[in-house]
């Protein structure tokens, strides 16, 4: 057995302490230890941050999300934003919207996704799309909500119901006038328009009779509010 003297001792205990101690200084200026894939690796200086940063688990966010503009805008296609962006982020991608643009009828703060869709309608739009919509990519009209569809729906002009609200001249009434009448929609209003450019002006109301579905009981509902 080794007999040690009391200042060999002493001695021993500070080599080995100053050992300890200049091996975490060379650690901590060399780099770190990381236990990825069950293995422990010694980390390089400016190694450490990436290999942190790339651990398994994290999934990495999409720097930019892609988005197509149509409809009355200046410049319409597809366009690359910001994770987060909203509609209007996307109408003014695409240059801005157009002076006849409806954009009373889109969600200008609705939130948009990769891949979707925006739509921007001009004013008075009654053919589909009837509404400005934000949509993602595969949709189409009949899967918006039924509460969107009725709007679009209800979204034409306005029917005279009782007698004295008005009348619609018939020889000069255009396309959305003519749907004013009782009983009268788009397709009806186009008939009325082509048998006036085919036979030139009314004569008399009662010559509705001679347009194409308009029978006598359809001309009894319209007669108080048509004028020549």
């Amino acid at each position: 057995m080794f007999n040690f003297t009391r200042y060999q001792l002493i001695a021993a205990f500070i080599i080995v302490g100053a050992t300890l101690a200049g091996t975490v200084v060379l650690v901590g200026k060399s780099g770190v230890f990381s236990t990825s894939g069950g293995e422990i690796k010694f980390l390089q200086p400016g190694a450490a941050t990436e290999e942190i940063a790339s651990l398994p688990g994290e999934p990495k966010q999409p720097r930019t999300i892609r988005v197509h503009v149509a409809g009355k805008v200046k410049n319409p296609g597809v366009h690359d934003l910001e994770p987060g962006s909203r509609v209007m982020d996307a109408i003014e991608a695409a240059g801005g919207a157009l002076g006849d643009a409806d954009l009373e009828s889109i969600n200008l703060a609705e939130k948009l996704a990769d891949g979707q869709q925006v739509y921007l309608a001009a004013k008075g739009e009654i053919r589909p799309p009837r509404r400005s919509v934000a949509r993602s990519a595969g949709a189409n009209s009949s899967e918006q909500p039924m509460d969107s569809r009725k709007r679009g729906e209800n979204s034409g002009p306005k029917k005279f119901t009782t007698p004295g609200e008005g009348t619609v001249n018939i020889n000069s009434a255009g396309l959305e006038e003519l749907q004013r009448l009782p009983g009268i929609g788009p397709a009806m209003a186009q008939r009325i328009i082509d048998y006036r450019n085919e036979h030139g002006r009314f004569q008399s109301v009662e010559e509705l009779v001679e347009v194409t579905g308009i029978g006598p009981k359809t001309f009894e509902k319209m007669r108080p509010f048509v004028s020549l």
